[in-house]
């Protein structure tokens, strides 16, 4: 039948996709909320299942988990040349639009490409890298690499529909049936290599239930690949450079120094990263959940509504920044101070790496909206250059600085390349909306708050270090909060009551109240 704006649409709703800004709004504040609380669900689950992954492995075994996990995401990277960017955003354009049939047979030649290119140069790759034991690594092929090749199409159809609430749910499960296989393999084996093929394993099976709520028509579309061919215009031209900008932004922004350090230090060395990385990024994945829905909805807006991308912009840059500010100031010292207790004395020098590693983390999650808006204008080109740049400062000092340093100088580089990428885009950005660096920093001030304090507070922690150690994170913790509200309050920064309304409007009922008292802390603007 005729739909809106004469667009002919599928008599199924499900298949009936023009938004505006207000739906356009609901779902992506939707969607974050979801992803946001499948992140605070899943946080302390993934940070025990690390926990006990650390302490029955040891720092050598652990860091060469962390290599083997890295190995194949990179590896897919290199081969996927930007479809899945491109996908993602030609698709939610399409869909937006409420052209039905040109998703389709986007999400059909994807699979194709996938099936075709991506896993076959994927395969090759992981062989010739990793030293793994055959009968293993066959396995890790299989379900590593060929079943999410398969079936990876249903993730970007949640994607392309803004479906992130229903991602968020399913991601809760998987991720929490995930955590307890991998927990179970090493205390069973203690092996490394078949925690990485168990995590594998469990993880691609786990794609089969992301086909369950994506609409009828692209359901069929993902199962029934046909040659990559038949894309619309603009989209090679948008995904090659985006694919190398994906790629490159991967081997900058990782824990890719894993490699350089495997190559040029000691196991020893890779251990202490990859944990204190890794905890970092738990630490800021409540941040971060808030961005992967903004990317369909960006791409709606620049389609049906340009004028309300800077108040958008703006917004969620305020709402990031403010729970960054929480994250920053009050959890990442007092859990820093944790560390040694939690994953023993061989983990201890650790806890510096993860103060340094989460204060530049906080000002990447605060510049997280910037991704989704130049992805949004097909910006691909723009990413390119900046991640590019950042590699290149990221390897470089990682050459230089690994063999003097150590693991010290991994964590230089690291943060160089993350915050020359960040402050590259940053400016292209604002000159596309029109926004001055004052206002930007205006927006953002509740996470540049945060950063001296969690610096300020690590160091009275490491004062007391011979007082126990949970009195001493919690007296960390509740110097950092005082801090963080006087500096909101002096400032008049953080969230507008505009901004609280709306997060609550889209808070699941039941954590309601505990977010209203939580905001109102931060709500200052």
């Amino acid at each position: 039948m005729h739909g809106r704006r004469g667009i002919v649409t599928s008599p199924n709703p499900a298949d009936d996709p023009l938004l505006g800004r207000a739906e356009l709004q609901d779902r992506a504040l939707r969607g974050a909320s979801w992803t946001l609380l499948h992140t605070v669900i899943s946080l302390p689950v993934a940070f025990l299942a690390n926990l006990v992954l650390a302490r029955l492995l040891g720092v050598a075994d652990y860091g060469r988990l962390a290599f083997l996990t890295l190995l194949i995401g990179v590896a897919g990277g290199i081969v996927e040349v930007g479809v899945n960017a491109g996908l993602t955003q030609f698709g939610s354009r399409a869909h937006a639009s409420g052209r039905v049939a040109d998703v389709q047979r986007m999400l059909s030649a994807a699979q194709g490409f996938r099936l075709l290119v991506v896993a076959p140069l994927t395969t090759l790759l992981v062989l010739a890298v990793a030293d793994v034991e055959p009968r293993l690594m066959v396995m890790a092929i299989v379900f590593g690499v060929w079943v999410p090749a398969a079936l990876n199409g249903a993730l970007f159809c949640i994607v392309i529909e803004n479906k992130t609430a229903t991602a968020a749910k399913l991601a809760l499960v998987t991720g929490i049936v995930v955590q307890l296989a991998v927990v179970t393999a090493a205390w069973i084996t203690r092996s490394p290599d078949v925690v990485w093929l168990i995590r594998l394993i469990v993880s691609g099976v786990a794609i089969i239930l992301f086909l369950a709520p994506i609409s009828p028509s692209y359901r069929k579309a993902v199962l029934r690949p046909t040659l990559p061919r038949g894309f619309p215009p603009g989209f090679w031209a948008f995904a090659l450079p985006a694919g190398a900008a994906g790629l490159l932004g991967t081997l900058a922004l990782s824990r890719t120094e894993v490699f350089f350090l495997t190559w040029l230090s000691t196991p020893e060395a890779v251990g202490l990263f990859a944990l204190a990385h890794g905890l970092a990024a738990h630490v800021f994945a409540p941040a971060d959940a808030l961005i992967g829905p903004l990317i369909p909805a960006v791409a709606g807006l620049h389609v049906n509504d340009r004028e309300a991308l800077l108040p958008a912009f703006e917004r969620v840059v305020r709402a990031s920044s403010t729970v960054i500010s929480v994250v920053c100031g009050v959890a990442l010292p007092a859990f820093a101070v944790l560390v040694p207790t939690f994953y023993g004395q061989d983990f201890s020098a650790a806890a510096p790496l993860l103060v340094a590693l989460g204060i530049a983390g906080a000002a990447l999650a605060a510049g997280g909206p910037v991704l989704a808006f130049t992805m949004g204008r097909l910006s691909s080109g723009r990413m390119l250059a900046a991640n590019a740049t950042a590699l290149a400062i990221d390897v470089g000092l990682a050459m230089a600085l690994i063999p003097v340093l150590g693991v010290w100088g991994a964590v230089i580089a690291n943060l160089a390349g993350a915050l020359s990428r960040l402050v590259l885009l940053i400016r292209a950005e604002i000159a596309a909306l029109g926004l001055g660096w004052l206002r930007l920093a205006n927006q953002a001030l509740p996470a540049l708050l945060a950063m001296p304090i969690a610096a300020a507070c690590w160091l009275v922690g490491d004062g007391l270090a011979s007082l126990p150690a949970v009195p001493t994170a919690l007296v960390v913790g509740m110097i950092g909060l005082a801090a963080l509200v006087v500096g909101l309050r002096t400032t008049r920064s953080g969230l507008t009551e505009r901004d609280r309304q709306v997060v609550l409007n889209t808070v699941p009922r039941g954590l309601a109240p505990a977010t209203a008292v939580l905001l109102r802390f931060l709500t200052h603007r």
